[in-house]
């Protein structure tokens, strides 16, 4: 019956107005000595799993939509950024050409000024014949002069009518941003919300679909199965997890890392397993053992370079936790937000340590030095490295071959892939 079981250690509880209504090893016992009561129980289970299949489902269907929304939302967010951006730069333009206009129109008319402007008329009529000829030069020179200001006036006033309406176009678009942004906003918390019930949906079927499917085996089968023999199960298959991870971790930090995401989340399910691997609040692990079943958690990978610096971590210490891998996932938005490269593209791109072999992790301890100096030349050239300034502070900062570092927080050590 073991071959059927798959390791439930380290999942996460299911609400407690859900797990009052799952059947107790010994209901099922019971319902075993009776057919009527052994059908109703099968009965029950079946539609048990059946419901969490369905919950699952839902929840999954409506974190994928409020996630469509969210990037709809983001992306007009964006486009009236820039067009807001846009506008303002010609706005811009256009009151410097505004302004230029009314300066060589002001200039223009200054020059006339000087040159008698509508005064030469009289003075042609008084003066001497001999005089006549250059006053009449004069004269349709300022004809000319005339018509330059008016050309001139009429621009200056035509840029100042372009430039008022790019500027209303600009304060506009402006306006529109505060209102996509808000939208954004919204979208955004929504689709975080979802994934969060989604997760809590997925991890209640996690935690209870595996015994209720043995349960199920045990009423339905010639042999009876106690919760002893369940549990025992469940023992055997983590100790042949963690027996894998040891075999694995034997080699040290120079064994061979495979290059399968599930070979890699199977490994280091086996160290958890083990209690050498473990999570904080939001507890990331159930994003590994999601990987190591084969099942595809929408918001819920994790590359794979991250799954072999992880795996990397744990052939160099004892023991290794972890309080970061994809937010997207858990719903996260903080640090920086859905820039961050635990969010962005997916997310699962990064990884924070904040232990490494029993002690806490900053950056700039001994243990996370010497992982450092493990990974650079392993990682691709342009893998990010955190806190930067805290080895800067500690007067420890090592010559980096791949990495590229980076200011963060002095509370863990942050791994992130090329993006």
């Amino acid at each position: 019956m073991i071959a059927v079981l798959v390791a439930a250690s380290g999942v996460v509880t299911a609400p407690t107005a859900m797990a009052d209504s799952y059947p107790s090893w010994g209901d099922v016992q019971a319902a075993r000595s009776n057919e009527a009561a052994k059908q109703a129980q099968v009965n029950a289970i079946t539609a048990l799993i059946s419901n969490l299949k369905t919950q699952v489902k839902a929840a999954e269907d409506a974190a994928v939509a409020r996630e469509r929304e969210n990037e709809a939302a983001q992306l007009a967010l964006t486009a009236g950024q820039d067009k807001a951006d846009a506008l303002t730069a010609v706005a811009a333009k256009l009151k410097i050409k505004s302004e230029t206009s009314h300066q060589q129109a002001a200039t223009v008319l200054a020059k006339f000024a000087r040159t008698g402007g509508p005064n030469l008329t009289g003075t042609l009529l008084i003066s001497k014949s001999s005089d006549r000829a250059g006053l009449l030069y004069r004269l349709s020179s300022l004809g000319k002069l005339t018509s330059t200001i008016n050309r001139l006036y009429s621009q200056a006033a035509q840029d100042s009518n372009n430039a008022k309406a790019a500027s209303d176009q600009a304060v506009a678009a402006k306006d529109a941003l505060a209102t996509l942004a808000a939208a954004a906003k919204t979208a955004l918390a929504k689709a975080a919300q979802a994934q969060k019930d989604m997760i809590a949906s997925l991890s209640a079927q996690t935690a209870h679909q595996n015994e209720l499917q043995a349960q199920l085996a045990s009423l339905t089968s010639a042999t009876a199965m106690t919760e002893q023999q369940y549990q025992a199960g469940v023992a055997a298959r983590a100790a042949a997890e963690a027996a894998a991870a040891a075999a694995a971790r034997a080699a040290g930090s120079s064994a061979p890392v495979s290059s399968d995401a599930r070979a890699l989340a199977q490994e280091l399910m086996g160290y958890v397993a083990a209690g050498q691997l473990s999570g904080s609040s939001p507890d990331h692990i159930m994003e590994i053992r999601w990987i190591a079943e084969g099942r595809s958690v929408p918001n819920c990978g994790i590359d794979t370079q991250v799954l072999q610096v992880m795996v990397i971590a744990l052939h160099t210490f004892a023991s290794v936790g972890v309080s970061d891998i994809n937010r997207r996932c858990t719903g996260q938005i903080e640090g920086a937000g859905i820039y961050s490269q635990h969010y962005a593209g997916g997310g699962g791109h990064a990884v924070d340590f904040y232990s490494l072999g029993g002690s806490q992790a900053t950056g700039a301890d001994g243990n996370s030095l010497a992982l450092i100096r493990v990974l650079d030349p392993r990682m691709p050239y342009g893998s990010g490295l955190g806190q930067s300034n805290c080895r800067t502070a500690a007067g420890n900062e090592p010559a980096l071959r791949n990495f590229q570092d980076f200011y963060d927080t002095c509370n863990h050590l942050h791994i992130n892939d090329p993006m």
